[in-house]
């Protein structure tokens, strides 16, 4: 279920979010959307293994300023300058942390080194957009759960074609994570090792770049209100995340999520 929300929450601008602010009905400042739809995503960071899941959207925004959505949580972004195309943002979101019998019915890979729980997490984020590109760098850092890390990932997107009833966009991104982050996730402890079904060798994971990422976005508007989308996310852990034995031995480094579905905006 992690797997899910990241990858809805690393290409939810295109799902949810709108290009320009528009009324909703009657004029009024608010918009709502809701949608739903079914993805495939690794069963955990570094799985070689994928789960089909339910995809949940909902959304409630006021000008496009302040939402709370099932993708991000509550958002607020602010553009101070006279120059709309500099933004800053504010979101409190949530991890889902990691259950050691997620990988129970291929391998139970992380069977024996315990559960991460899960907990808010508090992000900053600034970017400038001009035309149909925009770059960005967000800071997202762990508030009690048992990753308890600190990441930071710049990125670039791109509006490869948009028509009125059609869009297409990419974007690229490059994720560093502290030493509690990498650790937490990727690292197995004296007592992991003994606990675990593979007797994996003890290893400490550092701080380092973490992966590598590209995804697509694809948005086609059936009305003005009920969109269909389509999404695929490509991710390469990198560093010690990719060294890790249960991303090296039992995982995989390549990382591909996907899914599809529907959207009714008013």
């Amino acid at each position: 279920m992690a797997a899910c929300c990241a990858l809805v929450g690393s290409l939810s601008h295109p799902v949810l979010a709108q290009d320009t602010y528009r009324t909703g009905a009657q004029g009024s400042d608010w918009n709502y959307t809701i949608g739903g739809g079914a993805m495939v995503a690794p069963n955990y960071e570094g799985s070689k293994h994928d789960t089909v899941r339910p995809m949940p959207m909902l959304e409630a925004s006021w000008r496009n300023a302040i939402s709370l959505s099932t993708t991000e949580g509550l958002k607020v972004v602010m553009r101070p300058l006279p120059d709309k195309g500099f933004f800053v943002a504010g979101i409190l979101g949530y991890w889902l942390g990691r259950q050691e019998g997620v990988d129970k019915h291929h391998g139970d890979t992380l069977r024996g080194l315990g559960n991460l729980s899960g907990g808010a997490v508090g992000k900053l984020e600034t970017g400038y957009q001009f035309g149909p590109a925009s770059f960005g760098l967000e800071v997202a850092r762990d508030l009690g759960n048992d990753r308890d890390g600190t990441t930071l990932t710049p990125y670039a997107s791109y509006k490869i074609y948009q028509s009125q009833s059609f869009r297409l966009s990419g974007k690229l991104s490059t994720t560093w994570a502290d030493d509690n982050y990498m650790n937490n996730l990727f690292g197995i402890t004296s007592v992991q090792s003994r606990n675990s079904l593979y007797h994996y060798t003890p290893y400490t994971a550092e701080a380092g770049m973490k992966d590598v990422k590209f995804g697509l976005m694809a948005n086609y508007s059936i009305t003005p209100s009920v969109s269909l989308f389509a999404m695929v996310d490509v991710a390469r852990l990198l560093g010690d995340a990719a060294d890790s034995p249960i991303v090296k031995t039992e995982g995989s480094k390549e990382q591909v999520s996907g899914g599809m579905g529907l959207t009714y905006r008013f």
